[in-house]
């Protein structure tokens, strides 16, 4: 009689069958999952990334916040920040940088607590800070003197940071990254103008 052999298991057979056991563990012991802290409603958190969308629950769409806004978190908000197959984002994962990362593409939108002080409304690098760099460049270069102007100067660069280099080259725009772009700036007017934001998110529920 002929002895039948196992196929030796592949790496790919083995991963998919961990995973699969670890699966089978968390819907047999829920708590051996990852908890989530949620915020507590009353809770004061401010936003870190201009253009994020705080969606408030209900039919009453959504606010675009502007970096350094701070707001009080209703229940309302945390239970419209789970997206279409109930997984929390945004406002929700304030307590969870890292996670804020998995769910926003490596962007971290909220931070609890109030907006600290001196907390500047600009990231290095976005067309807020570009601007901010450009006019107190230009007030520095119109100092009376060679001594004040070297002194703005300096302080420029202290805050701001150096100049981002400008690229010789042109480069190529997506329709996808020009229509995230206008959803971006669309984002930003609303904010400025005190308006709800009452677009959908494409990221398909959740704070954007």
């Amino acid at each position: 009689m002929t002895e039948q052999t196992t196929p030796a298991e592949t790496t790919g057979q083995r991963r998919l069958r961990e995973a699969r056991e670890r699966a089978a563990e968390r819907e047999a012991n829920p708590a051996s999952a990852t908890a989530i802290k949620l915020p507590t409603p009353g809770e004061t958190v401010h936003c870190l990334v201009s253009g994020t969308t705080l969606h408030r629950g209900g039919f009453e769409g959504g606010y675009v916040l502007l970096r350094g806004q701070q707001f009080i978190v209703t229940a309302e908000m945390i239970e419209a920040s789970r997206d279409r197959f109930g997984r929390h984002r945004g406002v929700a994962l304030v307590h969870h940088p890292e996670l804020q990362k998995l769910a926003h593409k490596g962007r971290v939108l909220y931070a609890p607590g109030p907006t600290p002080e001196g907390f500047e409304p600009w990231e290095y690098g976005d067309p807020a800070w570009a601007d901010a760099r450009e006019r107190a460049r230009l007030d520095a270069h119109a100092q009376r003197t060679d001594a004040e102007r070297r002194a703005a100067l300096a302080e420029v660069h202290r805050r701001y940071g150096p100049a981002q280099p400008m690229n010789s080259f042109t480069k190529y725009i997506s329709a996808a990254d020009r229509e995230a772009e206008a959803d971006r700036k669309a984002r930003l007017a609303a904010a400025r103008a005190g308006q709800p934001f009452l677009g959908s998110s494409s990221e398909g529920g959740g704070d954007a």
